[in-house]
């Protein structure tokens, strides 16, 4: 068995412990959030964590209805920009918390006056010691291919943005989300893995919430099974993108519940229609995973072990990566 196979499997259990931890933090850091009112919260994030970052872009608005924008790292670690965040929610997401550009932004952030919290796995990092809000990811070590870092920081901004709106039934919905991430995972085993042979080139598609979940999952089809993956909302790629599509290209299509389900599904059929292989992967698969807020985690879960066992079939191992040397990427 893979790492990164071991890995996914063990984020249900890493979710547990990261709900049973820091309860007064979370609460603080709710009130904080409410006495302080920002108006805009900007995030800060690379690769993985970048897209649980989107994630927070479509969970917090839903919740708060406050704008989420990403600050690009190298906005203010190459162009110097400075930024207008005096009382604003700054989130830094970093499984390591020591990348360069992170951390320049991140510290500049700070200086400009915005309120900063941090989702780390390394609370003995740079990013965690900045921080005003320490929020620890409780995954354990990782190695390269990220998997449960990834869904302990979804868990994080979820248990945020619940501790802030006030919002009890989110609250109550994380409480069965281990039990969920088990059952994801054991549907993801049984994902045929014939599905990506003979990929090369791959559109990721969903929609609203789902989009984070299908980033992740173009970052680890080039990651981990060398197959070329791009991820569209299923109206960005009714623009233009769809007219390259034929039957040499294979279409992942993630299908949440609620909103944005009927699109996903007919923007699949689409294609299919244009010659493309279409692999759907349902959230509706597992039971019990009836709240669309928390169907980007039980995507991912399904995804993580079918990627991890192609990656073996396809000749690759998700462990090893041919360039990826490090688990810290340390950009500019």
């Amino acid at each position: 068995m893979s790492r990164m196979l071991e890995e996914s499997k063990d984020a249900a259990a890493r979710v547990r412990v990261l709900l049973a931890a820091d309860a007064e933090i979370y609460q603080h850091a709710g009130a904080r959030l409410r006495e302080l009112d920002p108006r805009v919260v900007a995030t800060i994030a690379r690769g993985s964590s970048d897209h649980a970052a989107t994630y927070a872009s479509y969970l917090i608005p839903m919740c708060t209805g406050r704008v989420v924008a990403s600050i690009p790292p190298s906005l203010v670690s190459v162009l110097g920009a400075k930024l207008a965040l005096e009382k604003q929610l700054v989130l830094a997401i970093s499984q390591g918390g020591r990348s360069p550009d992170l951390l320049s932004a991140f510290t500049h952030a700070k200086e400009r006056g915005a309120f900063t919290a941090a989702i780390v796995n390394d609370v003995e990092s740079p990013a965690a010691k900045l921080a005003d809000v320490l929020l620890p990811q409780h995954a354990g070590p990782e190695g390269i291919a990220a998997t449960k870092t990834v869904l302990c920081s979804l868990t994080a901004i979820i248990r945020l943005t619940a501790a802030w709106s006030n919002d009890a039934a989110l609250a109550k919905q994380l409480e069965e989300l281990p039990r969920l991430l088990e059952s994801a995972f054991s549907v993801g085993l049984a994902l045929p893995t014939a599905e990506l042979e003979g990929v090369t080139n791959a559109y990721i598609l969903s929609r609203g919430l789902g989009l984070s979940a299908a980033l992740e999952t173009a970052l680890k089809l080039k990651e981990t099974c060398g197959i070329h993956g791009e991820a569209f909302s299923t109206a960005e790629v009714r623009h233009g993108p769809r007219e390259i599509v034929d039957d040499r290209f294979s279409v992942i299509a993630l299908a949440v519940r609620g909103p944005g389900r009927e699109d996903i599904l007919a923007a699949a059929e689409e294609l299919r229609s244009q010659g493309a292989r279409v692999v759907l992967i349902d959230a509706a698969q597992v039971e019990g995973s009836d709240d669309p807020r928390l169907a980007p985690l039980v995507l991912l879960q399904m995804i993580y072990p079918w990627l991890a066992r192609a990656s073996l079939v396809l000749g690759h191992d998700p462990d090893k990566p041919r360039t990826l040397k490090s688990k810290v990427i340390e950009t500019m």
